[in-house]
């Protein structure tokens, strides 16, 4: 089974597992009922008994190392004073259209529920804009499911938004070139299928890329299987007659049966690194407490908004605005502990602090489709400045946790911690502009890890495409 990335999840052990609260399964959400009540009409007997489907849904070299590590100790300072200022406009967060998600839907994960959860709720009932929002705002989406949910927004959204299809595109592609969590074998399928995608929005350079792309993973992966390379160089040249290039198509079906043995050179993918790497803490009583009440507040909207007035709606939003604010006082304390906690817990702590900085965020965003904390909402800068100084931090203290390593090791870690801090900005989840110096440090080490490897295997390289940068996987060096 394909190894999933848990790096940027971390790992908590509640001080009483007993104050964790869901949204109660008789009372769960709606799916397609009544996604127009927003102004406050009543929802119908059908809109109900649609409720209860959906409740089901839901339910149912050394030197070069060293000078490596110098250089990644570095990125420290510099990325220090890197601008808070939100993402690039490529990066589909900040594509989330807030005025059109559903608040009672969006708010599910700050009632307990697993963001993939909700966004298959989302897709289901029809509410495409609330699953985009989760999916772009999720730091917690492992890259297995992050770019099979941005694949299937692609499709959904080509029809009608093919603009935003195409940002969905793209960030799957990022996912199958930069994320550390996928199999070889995943990352040739991701490509293929946002080429087609991005070939049906009319996006064919780029979707030539992809394809490119999945091809080189077919001819070069160290670990793939020769009938895996065939299937994939196959489709590969199927896509390519598919969009007009019979001739490209050919010439890689002439040559399938030499190309299925690939490089000669037969090698078990690694094991990840970075999830080794950090440890754990303890939340201590007052952040449970503060938790628990968030959740219960949100579980209460998330149940009644549909049908509620707008006077008990403006009632809803306020209580979970106030816990919210309840709960940022308990855990502002608790990260203020983190010097006196052990590097790998400090890890675990950033980790935490990443996640909850990115709700907040988002509320400053009205990205759950309503307004929960007014004063959040001025400071949108100030937490987009707070939320790429506690990136800067998580990456750099994995980079010391690195030094701790051979050799050989501290290599795969560094391109993987790399990898990892350039998809982050990719997706809008690390604000500013930092991919710039990671980026160039992402290729040189790849290309130094691929130079161990006796130049065999596939490597990372920048390409730039219609005025935009692509990160894609190659056979050999730029």
């Amino acid at each position: 089974m394909e190894s999933v990335l848990h790096a940027v999840v971390v790992s908590i052990r509640l001080a009483s597992a007993s104050m964790v609260y869901s949204v109660p399964m008789e009372n769960a959400l709606p799916p397609k009922s009544a996604r127009r009540a927003r102004a406050g009409e009543p929802a119908t007997d059908a809109r109900d008994r649609r409720s209860r489907r959906l409740l089901f849904i839901l339910v149912a070299g050394l030197i070069l190392l060293t000078v490596a590590g110098l250089a990644l100790l570095g990125t420290y300072f510099m990325l220090s004073r890197s601008s808070g200022a939100p993402a690039n406009s490529t990066s589909p967060l900040v594509a989330v259209h807030s005025a059109a998600v559903a608040p009672d839907m969006a708010v599910l994960p700050l009632a307990g529920y697993a963001d993939d959860r909700v966004i298959s709720a989302a897709l289901d009932a029809g509410e495409a804009e609330t699953a985009f929002a989760t999916v772009a705002y999720s730091s917690l989406l492992p890259d297995t499911l992050r770019s099979g949910h941005w694949l299937l927004l692609g499709s959904r959204l080509q029809n009608t938004d093919p603009a935003r299809a195409t940002l969905a595109y793209r960030a799957a592609l990022d996912e199958a070139a930069l994320g550390p969590g996928l199999s070889e074998l995943a990352r040739g399928d991701i490509s293929l299928q946002a080429a087609r995608g991005l070939q049906a929005v009319n996006q064919g350079a780029v979707a030539r890329l992809a394809l490119a792309q999945a091809e080189n993973i077919a001819r070069y992966s160290l670990s793939l299987m020769p009938a895996q390379r065939r299937d994939l160089l196959q489709q590969v040249a199927a896509a390519y007659r598919a969009a007009g290039d019979a001739k490209t198509a050919a010439a890689i079906l002439s040559n399938v049966d030499a190309a299925s043995q690939g490089p000669g050179v037969k090698l078990e993918p690694p094991a990840q690194l970075l999830p080794g790497l950090h440890g754990s803490v303890v939340l201590p009583t007052a952040v449970t407490l503060a938790l628990a009440a968030r959740q219960r507040a949100a579980a209460d909207l998330a149940t009644q908004w549909l049908k509620a007035s707008p006077d008990v709606r403006k009632e809803l939003a306020g209580a979970l605005g106030q816990a919210l604010q309840a709960e940022d006082g308990a855990r502002s304390e608790f990260y203020a502990s983190a010097s006196s906690l052990a590097l790998p817990d400090q890890l675990a702590l950033l980790h935490d602090k990443v996640a909850w900085l990115t709700v907040k965020y988002r509320v400053a965003q009205l990205a759950y489709g309503l307004s929960l904390v007014p004063d959040w909402e001025g400071k949108a800068a100030d937490l987009a400045t707070q939320l790429a100084s506690a990136y800067t931090e998580l990456i750099n203290g994995y980079g010391q946790q690195l030094d701790t390593l051979g050799p050989a090791d501290a290599a795969l870690g560094r391109v993987e911690l790399l990898r990892q801090g350039v998809l982050w900005c990719r997706l809008g989840l690390f604000p500013g502009n930092s991919e710039a110096m990671l980026s160039e440090q992402l290729v040189n080490a790849a290309r130094q890890l691929w130079t161990r490897q006796g130049n065999a295997g596939l490597v990372i390289i920048e390409q730039q495409a219609a005025g935009l940068r692509f990160y894609l996987l190659s056979g050999s060096q730029p």
